[in-house]
């Protein structure tokens, strides 16, 4: 894994965000336009994305592989929480703001901007343990996640948790295992779809951040705090955690990576739709997915080159 070229890999996925942030700015795109683009990517790219890594029949795994990395995503999220909620307690008094800090650093943009970062940095093969690693953040998500939000067990709609890029992840393991491969033509159809997943995905990123008022992410010393957990703090004591239960470098690697991903931009809107701070929650996602050009490489360079 070259350093250089997963900065420049990063450095576009960048590029592609700031565009979408100044469209935003300059009226070429608006929040509505974010909105239709998050159905598109949520219910036909994405999951296009998760199934093109299988459908060409060039993935061979063993089942019990399969199951112990799910076993293993589960424990990490455990992981996940025993950092960020006594951090959420140290850092803020209120108990719903806790929960958005609590949020913030256990739940990532995995699938945004997971699986074109680590298919950048491991290759498209690695996409469908990405793929594995959004099961168990689906059902969280939705679940533990709007909790930790909306500070209600009312918040939690279990319909929420059948959509197609869940559905299309559940998937994948059983075509994986079975060596499925569809015709030329369906592959080619799916890959061209999936490809949309990564440039729209860092758009809508863009036009998200483009309504947070920069002034409210650079003042406020709790979002740098919960920052440097959550990009630096949470994937090198994972890595350092399950170095010795992790034998394949590609796990390991995909795991260590996926902890280290910014705030999932759904922060904001979950914030929005709870009445939650919500700008505070958009400041976390702008300053951790400004960060981590920075923080990802180093932790590429440092635990896994």
């Amino acid at each position: 894994m070259d350093m250089f070229a997963t900065i420049n890999q990063l450095s576009v996925l960048f590029i592609l965000l700031i565009f979408g942030y100044v469209g935003c700015k300059i009226k070429a795109l608006t929040p509505e336009t974010g909105k239709v683009l998050t159905k598109v990517v949520f219910n036909i790219t994405l999951p296009c994305t998760i199934l093109s890594s299988v459908i060409a029949g060039n993935m061979s795994i063993a089942g019990g592989e399969t199951f112990l990395f799910l076993l293993i995503v589960f424990l990490v999220y455990v992981l996940y929480a025993i950092i960020a909620l006594p951090t959420a307690w140290a850092l803020v008094k209120d108990k719903r703001l806790r929960g958005l800090y609590s949020f913030m650093m256990i739940f990532s943009n995995v699938a945004f901007m997971g699986i074109p970062v680590v298919n950048a940095i491991f290759g498209p093969h690695a996409v469908f343990y990405v793929a594995v690693f959004n099961i168990p953040f689906w059902i969280l998500y939705f679940s533990v996640g709007v909790l930790m939000i909306s500070g209600k067990s009312e918040g939690f709609n279990a319909k929420s948790l059948i959509n197609p890029s869940m559905i299309s992840s559940l998937l994948v393991i059983p075509l994986a295992l079975i060596g499925f491969r569809a015709p030329v033509i369906i592959v080619e159809a799916v890959r061209l779809t999936g490809a949309v997943t990564t440039p729209a995905s860092m758009l809508i990123i863009g036009v998200t951040l483009a309504s947070t008022p920069l002034r409210n992410v650079f003042t406020d010393w709790r979002l740098y705090a919960m920052t440097i957990v959550k990009l630096i703090v949470i994937p090198i004591i994972t890595w350092f955690m399950f170095r010795t239960f992790i034998s394949s470098e590609l796990l390991l690697g995909v795991v260590t990576v996926l902890s280290g991903m910014p705030t999932a931009a759904a922060a904001a809107m979950f914030a929005i739709q709870f009445e939650n701070n919500e700008q505070t929650a958009s400041s976390g996602v702008f300053l951790t997915t400004l960060l981590c050009g920075v923080t990802i490489p180093l932790i590429v360079y440092l635990l896994l080159s």
